[in-house]
Order: structure tokens, then sequence, then C-alpha cells
């Protein structure tokens, strides 16, 4: 036999032996995989291959090939382990999903409100959920996201999958630029969170990353209305006097510095807001009452914004 033949030989006995050896040395963890409408064969074989479920993208594709299965596979969010071997997956894949919830968690919501969006979907002890993800500290790190699970799982499940979530979704890039501008990343989720919840429109959420890192420079308080709301645990247009006296480590009116962890789960455009700020000089900003907000780069700018928004709001 040739050394050429030998070398072919090699290739289909280790391509054939690899999937066995893998059943046998591999986790019967389930993996949840979201296969979107449009998705080419390829996309699906490096999301499979990403996921450790196929052991070559490659010989996937020569099996989708030679069954013929390249324009029957079906969209939808499928539960696979790495024991169920790439036949088994093509398998699903062309006969469809099984029966999954949806539910979403939007940008901007803590742990208690996801326990109560979660709970409307899925039966869930909501408590058992809030006492699980704040006892891993994991305020914030809830990725916002339309998820497709199975009907059978549990509070620990369901925070490990959006914690995993927020994990995929934060690039080394992201961790990357924390260091360059020299802020731990929990500070970057921290500020992240504050900026979800003070913008609302998208393209502003950079500038507001800007005022406030530009009052940490000159030593100002960030005094956000959104932590004094995450504190007292409500919701209102607009902050009393006594509101901002509220007594908490998260009342950024009396406190300097971030608050203590973030105050809501950020969505991935507010942490590049947090990692890529504005290049601004404003200090301060105030609500137009359309969900914009007026700059101004001192007080007495403010002050006229504050006067014009007031103004605008008593010809309505």
């Amino acid at each position: 036999m040739s050394e050429k033949a030998m070398i072919a030989l090699l290739r289909v006995i280790i391509c054939f032996l690899t999937p066995i050896c893998m059943y046998f040395f591999s986790s019967s963890d389930k993996v949840l995989i979201n296969i979107r409408s449009g998705d080419s064969t390829s996309a699906v074989a490096v999301h499979l291959k990403k996921n450790k479920l196929i052991y070559s993208k490659k010989l996937f594709l020569c099996l989708i090939k030679l069954t013929k299965s390249q324009n029957k596979l079906k969209a939808g969010v499928y539960s696979f382990s790495e024991k169920d071997g790439m036949f088994k997956i093509l398998r699903n894949l062309k006969s469809g999903s099984e029966n999954f919830l949806r539910f979403t968690v939007p940008e901007g919501s803590n742990i208690k409100q996801t326990a109560e969006i979660i709970s409307r979907t899925l039966k869930i002890d909501k408590k058992k959920f809030v006492e699980i993800a704040a006892g891993r500290n994991l305020e914030g790190y809830l990725m916002p996201e339309t998820y497709f699970v199975n009907p059978g799982m549990n509070e620990k499940q369901l925070i490990e999958m959006m914690y995993g979530e927020f994990n995929k979704k934060v690039t080394t890039d992201m961790h990357r630029r924390a260091e360059k501008i020299n802020i731990p990343f929990k500070d970057i989720v921290i500020m992240a969170s504050i900026i979800e919840r003070e913008a609302v429109k998208p393209e502003e959420k950079p500038v507001i990353a800007a005022v406030f890192y530009n009052r940490f420079r000159k030593k100002m308080k960030l005094q956000s209305c959104a932590t004094v709301l995450y504190a007292m645990g409500t919701n209102k247009a607009r902050l009393t006097l006594e509101d901002i006296k509220f007594d908490s480590p998260y009342n950024t009116y009396k406190h300097s510095g971030l608050p203590p962890c973030p105050i809501c789960s950020p969505g991935i455009e507010s942490i590049k807001a947090a990692l890529y700020p504005a290049d601004t000089k404003s200090l301060f900003f105030v609500s137009d009452g359309t969900g914009r907000h007026l700059f101004a780069e001192n007080f007495t700018g403010h002050k006229k914004n504050k006067q014009t928004v007031e103004k605008n709001q008593r010809k309505i």
C-alpha cells in the first residue's frame, strides 16, 4: 500500500473512531442551540462546533451533503448534548425543534423584575430565583435577551443560562478595552447599568457615559436618579428633595463614586457606551420630557436647560 493510501485510510479511521471516543468521554449535559431562519448550513455547523456538539465542522457539512439535507434544516431551539453525535443532531435538525417556552427579559431589568417576567411563562419560585441570583452577586449579569427554554428548567438552571449568555456576549475585546482605560470590568458593568436606566435613546448612551466619567474626574457626585430609585425599590418620573436624602449606599446624591453593585442588567450597547464614552465636556443633563436629554458643560447652562424644559411643559 502506498504512503498516500495509508494516510487516506488513517484519516477515514480517525473520522469514524473519533465520534465513538467522544461518546464515551463527552458530557451528557444539555446545551440549548438556537437555529435562526436563514442560517446557512455552515453557520449551523460553526454553532455546533463552538458548543462542542460535533467533532468536525467539515465532517458535519460532508454528512449534510451526502444525505442531501442542505435545505432541510429547520429553524428553532434544540437541546443537544455532546453524546448525541452528529447523526442524531442532523436527524433532529431536519425533523424540527422540541416544544420550548419563550420569554423576553428587557434591557434594564433587575433581578426581582427578571424573576417576575420569567414566572409569567414558567412555574418558578420567584423568591428562590432572587435568593440564588442575589446570593451569587449576579445583579447586572443576567443578560437581557429572548430565551427559548425547556418547561422543566429550574431557578438555578435559568440563572446559569442567563449568566452564560452574558459571558458569551461580553467579548475578550471588551475586557481588553476595560484594561486599556484602566477601569475594572465590574465597574464597567455598574456604570453600564446606570447608563441603561438613565438613557432612553440609544445614541445618547455614550454621551451620558461621558457625563458621568467627567463628573468623576471633577470629583463630583454622580447624582443619578436611577440609583436612588433602585435604592428605594420604586419607580417615578421625578425625585423629591426627600427622595435624594434616602439613606442607602446606592444613593449617588449622598455618596461619591459608583454604587456597590449594578442596579440592573444592561444591554450590550450600554456596556459599549461605558467602554467608549463620547468626547464631550458635558457635566449635566436633564430630560426634556420626550425621551431625549439636554446637556450642559456647567451649572449655569444646566439651569437654563431646566428652565427651558419647565417652560415647554407648561405649554402642554
